[in-house]
């Protein structure tokens, strides 16, 4: 009992990379004791059948469909966020190429952008990829974001990495943004309709801060 221990253990310190929620923890500990107590009635019996799984690879199992799960809602919510805050770009866009009093898209969202991450829902932020940029703090900050930069130029249009981010797991997400209107020209007038300007760069939580087994 106390190697298999250790093992689970082991496996929780393998994974402090992805958090994983309190629920979660629970039902690793369930079904640790349930594997562990069917391996013992079974080796007591002396079965000749084949083994099954061990409760290790059992977890590692339910891990595995756990962090999966997690994912497919991230990249959902990727996908919604990406489409609502691009028609926000359009439109504001158009209002700013009718009227230059208004405020420019980027400034705008930005302002969006801060106000969601306070609230806790989720990260976003402007990258830029022209090397001029409307704003200096649009630049690339990270590796992540170095790369997804890099990505985008090079003609892919979506690039994700898992992250630790401020102690919890996040799908670290980027979409390429492109010159779909003339607008977008106002404030990169050295840009052409269907160049590369940059990209809205994603941080979604994967779950909640947790406190890990020792």
């Amino acid at each position: 009992m106390g190697r298999k221990k250790q093992k689970i253990f082991r496996l929780l310190h393998k994974k402090r990379k992805i958090d994983i929620s309190k629920k979660f923890q629970v039902c690793l500990i369930v079904l640790f004791l349930v594997c562990t107590m069917a391996e013992v009635q079974g080796a007591s019996e002396k079965k000749s059948e084949a083994p099954g799984k061990t409760s290790f690879q059992a977890i590692d199992d339910l891990y595995t469909v756990f962090l999966s799960e997690k994912l497919d809602r991230a990249r959902e919510t990727v996908r919604m966020l990406d489409d609502l805050y691009k028609t926000f770009i359009v439109l504001i866009t158009q209002e700013y190429v009718n009227d230059p009093s208004v405020l420019a898209a980027a400034t705008l969202s930005k302002r969006v952008f801060e106000v969601m991450s306070k609230k806790g829902w989720h990260k976003a932020r402007l990258l830029d990829a022209t090397g001029s940029p409307y704003n200096p703090e649009n630049n690339p900050r990270d590796d992540f974001e170095r790369d997804a930069i890099n990505a985008m130029i090079s003609g892919k249009q979506y690039f994700e990495r898992i992250e630790t981010m401020d102690g919890r797991n996040h799908l670290r997400a980027a979409t390429v943004l492109v010159a779909n209107m003339k607008g977008c020209t106002f404030c990169h007038p050295d840009k052409k309709l269907g160049d590369v300007l940059g990209a809205i760069s994603y941080g979604i939580p994967l779950d909640e801060r947790v406190h890990y087994l020792e």
